[in-house]
């Protein structure tokens, strides 16, 4: 492969270490993970797991554990260390098996998820009077809360506070961080004040972890409050902190304060990095402005931290950027330019900035694969992906959840139903267990192609395994069921649905306007009429095209209905609704009601109702989006195409009689 100019990589390496461990060639296999930095590769936790195993295998434990002790660089996972705890066991040596557990412990078994071994630990600790100190009881509320184990977190700061512990601000700080990931604002400023009433005082991560927690939420004005807040209380941020603030900027698209932003920090000496010149980057893609985020990119390897002072508009910064670490583009770097490339069909432009990034010796990672997997499943290259996915593979990098939707995504837009059952066995296989969007991407592939009673077994299956679907999911199921007419079954859909998500807008109006679209007018009308009961805003709905086929049908009655509750319900809707029912009751000779339903359009027009807002006792409700229907006088209801000229004439009739 060298020879021909073929670079192995990791993968490469990987099958044939594992190919001369089961044929016993121990020692070349040694060599062979010793001599992959020098080929220009290096291994992963697979190669190690590889070669510990076949040692191991081979009763050599002992030199398995010293792979383990000198591969620098490498973190074993669960399954090494257990692979060499079982073959010490074996060999009756279970004092190095303990060590090896203890080695585990100091590493944290929190760190890597184990809750139940750690609190036995904890529980093991107490009992001997050795789980005394603070330093101990940080580490099980940071290992708690990095779980997500809120409540069991505090439920130990109560025990500390029984015990006599004082909480220090790292203490608090690891609380506020847990309630700031649930996004309990409320809670973690709560937390804050109860801090400084206990004498402990917010430092730099404090604030800049709530400060974070904001942002995450889009809250912008709340998180600029904090930074105020904490330079008001002579705690000065740092540089993590003003580039949580700058991506949340970004963000939410206020580009001039982002310039400010970025000035400012210039202006205080903050130390600028890499992270800084990607979120600007990252920002300039976000804004439509990929041609100067390109140029920036090129000014990074050139210039360094001075490339955020190049213009790209940015013209009010100074010409040199002050107190700059190093900042050089990395793979995150790359990750977004590439992305925003793919995003906008530049593809070929794209893959050159990869071959860019491989020349700069950064290796990349699954997820900058992944944007371009993505890029062609999007556009239907569907073997493009696939080749994609095997040079990531030999690049060492393992298939990601990420990885499988796309390529579902991909085949379920070429109607390859079987191939997709493949890539769900697969991910199976490999330990990978499909979300939400997953399954609506199958779903939906499989209502597409008209198997929905496979995409109701998923949904089955979804619930069988705790996975709540969300509102995209039965939308999905419900347009493709009135697609095929099966409208009772479509309607216990409904039902599971409301269970589930609760009674959304969105679900009714869906529904209303799915019956209505096939025919089902009187389930179309009680579905209406009770999302009116429940004030749900009538942009979505198509109620005028319901009140009109309501009329065509012959059902006046029940079109005048609607528009009594519409109007009796407060709601200010399309005047022109009123057109159809007039024309009806006009041409069925009922002279009466069509002129006491004109002159009710006309009183209701001049009440100049904003469209879909509701109103009550002469107070508004639920406020809603206005839609733009022309103008509320009612004379230009009459210049309007809806509506036939008996009505309009009608309507004329009335006007007269009004003088």
């Amino acid at each position: 492969m060298i020879t021909e100019g073929v670079r192995p990589q990791t993968y490469t390496f990987n099958l044939m270490m594992q190919s001369l461990c089961d044929s016993g060639a121990l020692d070349h296999a040694r060599n062979l993970f010793d001599k992959m930095s020098y080929k220009g590769c290096y291994p992963n936790e697979f190669t190690l797991g590889i070669l510990v195993r076949g040692f191991c295998r081979a009763g050599l434990t002992s030199q398995a554990l010293d792979i383990l002790d000198k591969s620098s660089g490498l973190v074993a996972n669960r399954v090494v260390y257990n692979t060499l705890i079982s073959s010490f066991c074996k060999e009756d040596l279970t004092g190095e098996a303990e060590k090896l557990v203890e080695r585990m412990r100091e590493q944290g078994f929190c760190k890597i998820g184990i809750l139940v071994e750690a609190k036995a630990l904890v529980d093991s600790m107490k009992k001997d009077g050795n789980f005394t100190t603070l330093e101990s009881y940080n580490i099980w509320l940071l290992g708690l809360l990095r779980n997500g184990k809120l409540l069991d977190a505090q439920l130990v700061l109560d025990e500390m506070v029984a015990e006599g512990i004082e909480l220090n601000s790292y203490s608090y700080n690891i609380m506020m961080d847990g309630l700031c990931r649930k996004h309990m604002l409320l809670d973690a400023r709560r937390l804050m004040d109860l801090m400084i009433s206990n004498g402990v005082y917010p430092d730099t991560v404090t604030y800049s972890t709530l400060l974070h927690g904001y942002c995450s939420k889009g809250k912008v004005f709340e998180a600029k409050g904090i930074l105020h807040e904490m330079i008001r209380n002579g705690c000065y941020p740092n540089t993590y902190t003003c580039n949580t603030l700058l991506h949340s900027l970004w963000k939410e698209g206020r580009s001039l304060e982002a310039e400010k932003m970025l000035q400012m920090m210039n202006e205080k000496c903050y130390q600028l990095d890499t992270v800084t010149c990607n979120i600007m980057i990252n920002g300039l893609c976000r804004n439509g402005k990929l041609e100067e985020a390109i140029q920036m990119l090129g000014e990074m390897w050139t210039d360094g931290p001075t490339s955020l002072s190049k213009g790209n508009s940015f013209a009010g910064l100074a010409n040199s950027i002050h107190n700059v670490s190093k900042c050089t583009p990395d793979v995150v770097t790359y990750t977004i330019i590439v992305n925003a490339l793919c995003k906008v069909g530049r593809v070929e432009e794209a893959k050159k900035k990869f071959v860019e990034m491989m020349a700069k010796n950064l290796r990349p990672d699954s997820t900058i694969y992944d944007t371009f997997i993505l890029s062609f499943c999007k556009q239907g290259k569907i073997s493009s992906a696939f080749r994609v996915l095997k040079d990531m593979e030999r690049n060492g990098c393992s298939r990601t959840l990420k990885n499988y939707n796309s390529l579902i995504l991909g085949l379920g837009g070429k109607r390859q139903i079987f191939e997709i059952y493949g890539l769900m066995d697969e991910m199976r296989e490999r330990g990978i267990y499909p979300y939400i969007y997953t399954y609506n991407n199958i779903i939906s592939a499989l209502c597409e192609g008209g198997k929905t009673n496979d995409a109701t077994s998923l949904l089955h299956e979804m619930l069988d395994k705790g996975i709540s679907p969300k509102v995209s999911t039965f939308k999905i199921l419900i347009k493709a069921f009135c697609k095929s007419s099966d409208f009772k079954l479509t309607f216990e859909l409904f039902e599971v649905a409301l269970s589930i998500c609760g009674h959304k807008e969105v679900l009714y109006s869906l529904m209303c306007n799915e019956f209505l679209a096939g025919g089902q007018l009187f389930e179309a009308k009680d579905l209406f009429e009770a999302s009116l009961d429940r004030f749900f805003a009538l942009k979505d709905f198509m109620y005028k095209d319901l009140i009109d086929k309501l009329c065509q049908s012959e059902r006046l009655d029940d079109a005048d209905y609607l528009l009594h509750k519409l109007i009796d319900k407060g709601y200010g809707f399309d005047h022109s609704s009123f057109m159809p029912v007039i024309d009806g009751f006009s041409k069925s000779g009922n002279k009466h009601r069509a002129d006491e339903l004109a002159k009710r359009m006309m009183e209701f027009a001049s009440e100049d109702r904003p469209a879909d807002r509701t109103y009550q006792n002469g107070k508004r409700i639920f406020p809603r989006k206005v839609e733009n229907d022309g103008g509320s006088d009612w004379q230009d209801i009459i210049h309007r195409d809806g509506g036939s000229g008996i009505a309009l004439k009608t309507l004329k009739r009335v006007q007269k009689g009004w003088g």
